[in-house]
């Protein structure tokens, strides 16, 4: 089975004279149907590495292998390229759209990935009816609870990331 995503000898460190190393050699193959927690201290590196291996950074050396491509040569619209039509994103604090209902909230990327109009609204009534929110769709942002607002949130990273 091919990885979804791969990671060989990941480093990455800040700074110009002070340097600050904050991953130190990480190897780490993800594939389709895994599920994975990453879990550590405050400080760790933990947000730094979801950053890289979102296609968001770059690490310092290693590489990152996204369905078995290489992307260390890849430049800054490549990479945006490939994050939409490969990577969904589910932030912590959902950022979802005020002024946009569940339904608008979850089409929206699919807009920015190029997909067809005419398919956008059937992909995120499916996304929202897998996750119970089908009765939601026409409701904002504030007319819902926290774990409505972020299966809102799965829901929309679900359809952006679709192949």
């Amino acid at each position: 089975m091919e990885n979804v995503i791969s990671l060989k000898n990941i480093t990455k460190s800040y700074g110009d004279k002070v340097k600050t190393e904050v991953l130190h050699g990480i190897d780490l193959d993800i594939s389709e149907g895994d599920f994975c927690a990453l879990v550590g201290q405050s400080g760790s590196g933990k947000t730094t590495l979801l950053n890289i291996m979102g296609l968001l950074d770059r690490p310092t050396s290693g590489t990152v292998s996204v369905f078995g491509r290489q992307l260390e040569k890849s430049d800054n619209d490549e990479l945006t390229a490939i994050r939409g039509r490969t990577i969904g994103f589910v932030f912590q604090f959902h950022h979802l759209i005020g002024a946009f209902n569940s339904l608008e909230n979850v089409m929206l990327p699919m807009a920015y990935a190029g997909t067809a109009s005419s398919q956008r609204q059937g992909k995120a009534e499916r996304a929202l009816d897998a996750l119970g929110l089908k009765n939601k769709s026409h409701h904002k942002p504030k007319q819902l609870s926290g774990g409505e607002q972020q299966r809102v949130a799965i829901a929309r990273a679900l359809v952006s990331s679709q192949r």
